[in-house]
């Protein structure tokens, strides 16, 4: 989901938008996007090492990997796999932005009503899953790429296989399996994509929630964006978190892998993890997860905010 190496700052208009707009919310969010990329990514890096079963054993819990990989491989470590959410940006906006504008016009018959708690939640879900075959190979090289810590690099990745960034870890995935190597756990990830809908629900909630009587939920201060943004994100990462640590199982395995120790599927990575680790591993780095998801989407909403005001004059601005 809205990883915000993503990201999403696709935020749900109650009026038709004029064609200006468009390109307006696209560039604001794709400027959204990135800022809440560079204050989360250090975290997310810390949710995949601890997801991924070989490296998790070298860490005691959240903050005991934060300070490992800052002290063995520096701030640059915390960025590892950065690149490729980065280039993505402006897709996954774009796609979401489409496809979520979309669906929305096809449940209303009037664009000038207010949409439903279940339009927006219905809208959400769908374009996350539109969104998963962009995601899918994208989230594949970013970790396979954070998993490369200091010891593995010294000695090639898992299988034998060392990545020198996103272009040669498609190039390398490729190679060995063709485009279905690529899309290795679309299926787990279109799962885990679902989670738009909670996190569109709940960011309309809160909205609605935190404006005043008397006013719209677009004209709401930056301060009460970030607060909703920020809750929207840990809602939405918490409605289907097991789902993405099971994907990073999927995800992280190479084809080199022996084939009698790769997982088949979802049901199958879901069974092994169970009966090897127990419940606890579909929780591993939640607290990263959370610890993440505010302050990374409250920049992306912020951002956001700002920057379609600077660039869509507020009625009064336009008159003068």
């Amino acid at each position: 989901m809205l990883d915000c190496d993503e990201s999403i700052a696709l935020v749900h208009v109650q009026e038709q938008p004029a064609v200006g707009d468009w390109s307006a919310n696209f560039i604001a969010g794709t400027i959204g996007g990135i800022a809440g990329l560079c204050v989360g990514h250090p975290w997310d890096t810390v949710k995949v090492r601890l997801q991924s079963k070989e490296l998790a054993r070298k860490y005691s819990g959240t903050w005991n990997c934060f300070s490992t990989i800052l002290k063995q491989e520096k701030v640059k470590g915390l960025y590892k796999g950065m690149a490729s959410p980065m280039v993505g940006v402006a897709l996954v906006n774009a796609l979401l932005f489409g496809v979520y504008g979309f669906f929305m016009d096809i449940q209303m018959a009037n664009p000038n009503d207010d949409p439903t708690l279940l339009q927006i939640y219905l809208a959400g879900t769908g374009s996350g899953i539109v969104n998963s075959f962009i995601s899918c190979p994208m989230e594949l090289s970013k970790i396979r790429l954070q998993n490369q810590d200091q010891a593995i690099v010294s000695k090639g990745s898992a299988g034998g296989t060392f990545y020198k960034g996103p272009m040669d870890c498609f190039k390398q995935t490729f190679r060995q399996g063709g485009i279905r190597a690529c899309y290795r756990g679309l299926w787990t990830t279109i799962l885990r994509e679902t989670s738009y809908g909670p996190y569109f629900l709940s960011y309309e909630i809160f909205c609605r929630a935190l404006t005043p009587e008397g006013q719209r939920t677009q004209d709401l201060s930056s301060s009460r964006l970030v607060v909703a943004g920020g809750f929207a994100g840990i809602a939405g990462w918490l409605s289907t978190y097991p789902t993405d640590v099971i994907k990073t199982r999927i995800q992280a395995q190479h084809d080199s892998t022996p084939k009698a120790l790769q997982f088949k599927g979802f049901w199958d990575c879901t069974k092994h993890m169970y009966r090897e680790e127990g419940m606890r591993v579909f929780f591993r780095g939640v607290n990263a997860t959370v610890i993440r998801a505010f302050p990374c989407n409250a920049a992306t909403f912020l951002v956001y905010s700002l920057a379609m005001r600077a660039m869509i004059p507020t009625p009064d601005e336009a008159l003068a």
